[in-house]
C-alpha cells in the first residue's frame, strides 16, 4: 500500500500544476508539473510571492477580484495567463481556495491549474485577422458588449475609437495591393504603439477600417491617446501621391466616449463613433472628430495639423 501511494503522489507532482502559498501570498509549495510548465525552479519559487509567474498581459482587476474571492473564505476560478521565466507563456485553467486554520483563521491558499495553452491559442486564431494581428469583428462583438457592462459595473470611461486610411482605394491603385497590406499593418502597429494596456483592444473591422476600445479615468483623457495615434502613423511618412495636401499615409477617426453614469445601446455605440468618423472625413481627413463635441479642438498641433511637412 505505501508503494503504490508513493506512485501515485509522484504521479500527482509530475502531472497536476499545483502550489500552495502562505496568507500572504508567499509561495511554501509547488508541485514538479508546475515547475516544467513555468520553468522556474523549486528554489526560485519558494519564498518568492506568487506574482513572479504574474503576466503583463493581466489586468489588475482580475487579481483583485482574486484576492477579494479568496480573502473572504470562498473559492476563486478563472482563466490566467502566466509568464514563464524565460519570458514566454502559459495558459491556465486556476482554482484557487482559502486552507482555514484549527481556530478559523485562513492560513494559506492551494492552486489546482490545468494547462489550457493550445485551447487558448486557438481561440486567438479564431479571432485575429491573420493579416494584421489585430483582433477581429467577430471578437469585436463578443468584447464590446463584455466591456461596456464592466465599464458601468467599475464605474469608469469607455472610448470608443474608428479608425480609417484616408483615399486608401486611391493607394492601392497606385502602389499596388501588396504595398497597401503593408500599410494596414503599419497602422495596427502605430494603434498597438499607442494602446499598450492589458484592457485595450484593437479591431481591423474591415478593409482599411479599424477600432480600438479603451478605458480611461477621465473622459478628455480618450482624445489625447487618439491624437497621438494619429499623430504617429503621420510621422511615418508613408508615401501617397493620391491624398492631396498631405501626399502621406494619414488617418481619419471617429469616437465616442461612454459615461459610466449613462446607458448606451450597443449599436448606438458603433454608430455614433461611425457618424464622428463620416463627420472628420468631410472636414478634411487627417483628424479626429468626437461625437457630442461642438467643435473639433486640436491637442497636437504640428505638421500633421497643418498639412504642412
Amino acid at each position: 500500500m505505501r508503494v503504490i501511494a508513493t506512485r501515485k503522489l509522484h504521479s500527482v507532482d509530475s502531472h497536476v500544476i499545483l502550489s500552495a502559498t502562505d496568507a500572504r501570498g508567499i509561495i511554501v509549495h509547488v508541485s514538479h508539473a508546475f515547475c516544467a510548465i513555468s520553468g522556474f525552479r523549486r528554489e526560485e519559487l519558494i519564498g518568492k510571492p506568487h506574482n513572479i509567474v504574474r503576466h503583463p498581459d493581466m489586468p489588475a482587476s482580475l487579481f483583485a477580484d482574486l484576492w477579494r474571492t479568496i480573502q473572504s473564505g470562498r473559492c476563486w476560478s478563472g482563466e490566467i495567463k502566466n509568464r514563464t521565466r524565460d519570458g514566454g507563456f502559459y495558459w491556465v485553467k486556476a482554482n484557487i481556495e482559502p486552507l482555514i486554520g484549527s481556530e478559523g483563521t485562513i492560513i494559506g491558499y492551494f492552486a489546482v491549474r490545468q494547462d489550457i495553452t493550445a485551447q487558448k491559442t486557438m481561440e486567438k486564431l479564431s479571432v485575429t485577422d491573420p493579416m494584421t494581428g489585430a483582433f477581429n469583428r467577430r471578437y469585436f462583438d463578443m468584447v464590446l458588449p463584455r466591456e461596456m457592462a464592466r465599464a458601468r459595473r467599475e464605474r469608469h470611461y469607455l472610448a470608443f475609437l474608428m479608425v480609417d486610411a484616408d483615399n486608401f482605394k486611391r493607394y492601392n491603385d497606385t502602389y499596388g495591393h501588396h504595398a497597401g497590406d503593408d500599410v494596414l499593418r503599419s497602422i495596427v502597429d502605430v494603434l498597438q504603439q499607442s494602446f499598450l494596456r492589458p484592457g485595450d483592444y484593437i479591431f481591423r473591422l474591415g478593409g482599411e477600417e479599424f477600432a480600438a476600445l479603451f478605458p480611461v479615468v477621465r473622459s478628455e483623457d480618450a482624445r489625447l491617446v487618439a491624437e497621438r495615434a494619429r499623430w504617429l502613423m503621420y510621422e511615418r511618412a508613408i508615401e501617397h501621391s493620391g491624398n492631396p495636401p498631405h501626399n502621406r499615409v494619414t488617418l481619419s477617426m471617429g469616437m465616442i466616449v461612454l459615461d459610466p453614469a449613462q446607458k448606451y445601446e450597443q449599436d448606438d455605440v458603433y454608430k455614433y463613433a461611425d457618424a464622428a468618423l463620416y463627420k472628420a472625413k468631410e472636414n478634411g481627413r487627417n483628424r479626429l472628430d468626437v461625437h457630442g463635441e461642438g467643435a473639433d479642438v486640436e491637442l497636437w498641433r504640428g505638421a500633421a495639423a497643418s498639412g504642412e511637412g
